[in-house]
């Protein structure tokens, strides 16, 4: 996943070469016709579509693919959100879920905690000395340090320079109307004499990977709670797809909260959101030279997992560690074994 409109990779790929394990040589959709004009204009098919066995599995080894690409825009407005308190991320979800739905926001929304933004301007020692994790008197503090919210939004519109700005307008309608505690802002960046826009040409924090182009400016997060100088940073996740719900999610970031703090951690945490779901990403940062951090984060991984499956959820993606937990979380086996049974 990445931020922008075509940055759902796997809905952006058509037509795919692969050779298989015996040699054998499948092109799926159009491209299944060597000389096709459309072979990667499109996932139409004749017959059954197979190109899901080849996305994040070892099922083949994939030569061609065609991906789509975002065009140039003339514009792009980066805008964030921001509301105050913890229980507010359940009016954003439903806020902004609507919109991603209806289409106002036809691009990815990306929605993080305090913790997580104040990570990549400090390590936890900068902003907490004292023991167990950062109380809340001292997160109200932390906001007006940061200037953002308990819980801020981000997201991109691009395109014409009319077009998003019509956006806007509809995004600033709704949040007033719908979520008034909260604070809309926008940075707008056009091409020079009515051209296209450059991606480099945006600074961070509102370009780099949010215009498309790669960079590195999140990795000081992964330092967060270094305690020497020469302690190294390191970083793994739990991360579940969560309905685009906002009671329900509510219910899962207080759960995890929880989790984090049975541990003396403080909650790092961020999600994307889709028109109906959002993949909630509970980041996992430690020291990796302290073997007490190391304990700890096995711990939250492994009670953040069993909360998660409680509710019926299971990640996008997993460790190697970790990927038995989540196949032994499929009843499909089970559902298989009795359709055997069956006699026709």
């Amino acid at each position: 996943m990445g931020f922008i409109p075509t940055a759902v990779h796997h809905e952006n790929i058509a037509g795919m070469e692969v050779v298989l394990a015996n040699g054998d040589v499948v092109r799926t959709g159009q491209y299944a016709m060597t000389t096709s004009p459309t072979a990667h204009l499109t996932k139409l098919s004749f017959g059954p579509t197979i190109d899901g066995l080849f996305l994040q599995s070892n099922l083949g080894i994939v030569t061609k693919m065609g991906i789509y690409l975002t065009p140039q825009p003339q514009s792009y407005m980066s805008c964030t959100f921001d509301m105050p308190e913890f229980e507010d991320v359940a009016t954003i979800v439903d806020v902004f879920g609507e919109m991603r739905r209806n289409g106002t926001l036809p691009a990815m929304v990306y929605v993080f905690h305090l913790n997580e933004w104040a990570a990549l301007f400090g390590k936890r020692s900068d902003w907490w000395k004292g023991e167990g994790p950062i109380p809340s008197w001292r997160t109200k503090e932390m906001q007006k340090e940061l200037d953002v919210g308990n819980w801020s939004v981000k997201f991109g519109l691009y395109g014409p320079t009319s077009i998003i700005q019509a956006q806007y307008a509809e995004v600033q309608r709704v949040v007033t109307e719908k979520a008034p505690r909260g604070r809309l802002q926008q940075s707008l960046f056009s091409g020079e004499d009515g051209g296209l826009l450059e991606a480099i040409s945006v600074p961070q924090p509102h370009g780099g990977i949010r215009v498309g182009v790669p960079s590195m400016w999140s990795i000081p997060m992964v330092n967060f709670y270094n305690v020497r100088e020469d302690s190294i940073g390191a970083h793994g996740a739990y991360s579940p797809i969560v309905p685009l719900e906002g009671k329900v999610l509510l219910d899962w970031v207080k759960a995890a909260k929880q989790v984090y703090e049975s541990q003396g951690f403080d909650l790092l945490c961020d999600f994307f959101m889709h028109e109906r779901h959002a993949v909630f990403v509970c980041m996992l940062c430690f020291d990796k030279t302290s073997s007490e951090q190391r304990v700890g984060v096995e711990k939250i991984f492994q009670a953040l997992f069993k909360e998660g499956s409680k509710r019926g959820f299971a990640k996008y993606r997993a460790h190697i560690k970790h990927m038995g937990m989540l196949v032994r979380l499929n009843p499909f086996p089970c559902c298989h074994r009795k359709l055997e049974q069956v006699k026709y």
